[in-house]
């Protein structure tokens, strides 16, 4: 029996008992990175290094610049942004940057930047230069980051005023500019510009990184095993020391080694599948869990580009595609059994997706999305094939699509979710593929919009406006490749024009309500972020989950007295 169809057994995850982590930033606390959560005095860790086991990246760098926000999150202790996260709201406010603000001419944003922050490794005093110096290189023609093409477009020019003041000058009005400097989405990192001269560029292998300002520093990286940080040796800004000297990160792709190493001592924490978390509570492990959804899951149909990014009535690259028949679309969303596939891989705790990166705490949110989400998406294979048969899909001439089978970021046992997904389509009389294919392979092709009928089913932890405008905006030079859409491409290109709040609302609601009418996405689940710890070393570990990358804010984790 395959592993997926296992998990599909009623009751076998049933029963778990989840131990939440508990919010730490206090009133008097630094917006950027929030406070110790309350202690009885210093605590000497249980072991020098806590180590934690996550699934491989997919691009393995360090260079800044060829990392997007999939990949980042690694780094996120290391490097500091210019606006912050209040892990408790989840709102934006001040991190390297303390003040911020619009000039009267709409085209100017001017910010203020925090004294004293010095970078790692004695590289000095972060000042503007490296504020100038982080645009530059995240739009350099060597560039491969997921922001580059915004970034060399957002901007005409950048004017250092001081050391402690900086322009950026925009080449049109941008009502993103502020969420395209906070730490909810990469490409921002603030990293040493005296040193990027030093070695003459970013690094070129794994043996130096960039340095950074953040909790923890850079110390060694061994290739395709692990990621290894050390405290820094001095007080972080804003107060926050962390408990453990040492961090690391070990590169582990099967679940169960994952699991087997905490259950042995190796391994304090563990990012496992719900079936592994129960194994682990049973053993005497708890876990943490991230104070917002750790990830959002949903399948992203690669097909319907438009010829021309900035003309929608061109048409479409792809126009004899299954997957632009709306029908199609609805049919897969339909096909797939919600409830079940919630209850045997994430244990009942995923909170279905209306619409993909909406929150009722996001911009534009109406309750009318959940109202007609039962008729619209909810589960109906009878239906489905209806839809399909609407379409001009039978038996004699099924549906046929691809899958890729790649991991899903942030959500341990991929391969079984997608395999059980494309179970329920076949279901429904569609012949899928399982495609096998490697993570720079599809990068390179979803980028130059090569698929033509290919759904991944993925996760990321992303702000509103990169969760869209990435992977359904079309003229953003951001696009991951899925389907265009000129209803909501329409209200995206006004959003970027306006900084009035109502009529910004207005405007998330208008292309919300295209996503949702027109099924751009397999839309899934909201998942908590769920980390397994070995209480004998880890007490806690206060994150915000999706809101920064899911497994980041490793300067919370509290050591076990």
């Amino acid at each position: 029996m395959a592993n997926w169809l296992r998990r599909l057994i009623p009751g076998l995850v049933a029963g778990l008992v989840v131990v939440s982590a508990v919010g730490c930033s206090s009133p008097t606390a630094p917006t950027g990175g929030g406070a110790n959560p309350p202690a009885d005095g210093p605590v000497t860790p249980k072991v020098p290094r806590v180590i934690m086991a996550v699934d491989p990246v997919g691009v393995e760098s360090n260079a800044l610049r060829l990392l997007s926000s999939p990949d980042v999150w690694i780094f996120r202790s290391v490097y500091e942004y210019p606006l912050a996260l209040d892990i408790k709201t989840g709102k934006v406010g001040p991190g390297l940057a303390t003040e911020w603000n619009v000039e009267p001419d709409g085209l100017s944003f001017r910010v203020k930047l925090r004294k004293g922050v010095q970078f790692h490794d004695n590289w000095g005093e972060m000042t503007a230069k490296d504020f100038a110096h982080m645009v530059k290189d995240v739009a350099a023609p060597e560039a491969n980051h997921g922001q580059t093409a915004y970034w060399r477009a957002a901007l005409t020019g950048v004017d250092i005023v001081n050391d402690y003041e900086v322009i950026y000058r925009l080449a049109k009005p941008d009502g993103q500019f502020t969420l395209s400097i906070s730490e909810t989405q990469g490409g921002t990192e603030i990293r040493s510009k005296a040193q990027f001269d030093k070695m003459g560029g970013p690094p070129t292998d794994l043996k130096t990184a960039e340095a950074g300002t953040g909790w923890y520093q850079f110390k060694s990286r061994a290739t395709a095993t692990s990621l290894n940080l050390e405290r820094v040796p001095y007080k972080h800004w804003d107060g926050v020391t962390p408990d453990f000297p040492e961090f690391e990160f070990r590169f582990i792709k099967e679940p169960s080694t994952r699991l087997a190493g905490l259950l042995s001592g190796e391994i304090h924490i563990a990012a496992l599948p719900q079936d592994l978390l129960g194994q682990g509570l049973k053993s005497g492990m708890k876990v943490a869990k991230s104070i917002h959804p750790g990830v959002r899951v949903f399948g992203q149909m690669h097909c319907c580009y438009f010829n021309d990014v900035k003309d929608a009535s061109k048409g479409y690259r792809y126009p004899t595609a299954p997957l632009m028949d709306v029908r199609v679309r609805r049919a897969l969303n339909k096909a797939i059994n919600k409830d079940e596939l919630n209850k045997a891989f994430f244990g009942g705790k995923g909170e279905l997706m209306q619409v993909n990166a909406f929150l009722p705490s996001r911009e534009g949110w109406t309750d009318e999305w959940a109202k007609r989400y039962p008729e619209q998406y909810g589960y109906d294979l009878e239906k489905a094939k209806s839809l399909l048969a609407e379409a001009g899909f039978n038996a004699a001439n099924p549906l046929k699509t691809s899958m890729t089978m790649l991991p899903i970021p942030g959500v341990a046992g991929g391969p079984d979710i997608i395999e059980a997904i494309a179970g329920y389509w076949r279901a429904a009389g569609v012949n899928v593929e399982l495609l096998t294919i490697d993570a720079a392979e599809y990068t390179q092709r979803n980028r130059a919009w090569a698929f033509s009928n290919v759904v991944r089913i993925t996760g990321s932890g992303s702000n509103q406006w990169t969760g869209v405008s990435v992977f359904n905006g079309a003229s953003f030079g951001t696009s991951g490749g899925g389907i265009h859409d000129p209803d909501l491409e329409a209200n995206l290109l006004e959003l970027t024009r306006t900084y009035d709040q109502p009529k910004r609302d207005e405007l998330w609601r208008k292309a919300g309500d295209a996503m949702f009418d027109h099924h751009l996405n397999i839309n899934l689940f909201w998942l908590p972020a769920e980390a397994m710890i070995n209480p004998t070393v880890v007490a806690d570990w206060t994150f915000p989950g999706m809101l920064t990358g899911t497994w980041t804010h490793l300067q919370h984790i509290k050591a076990a007295r």
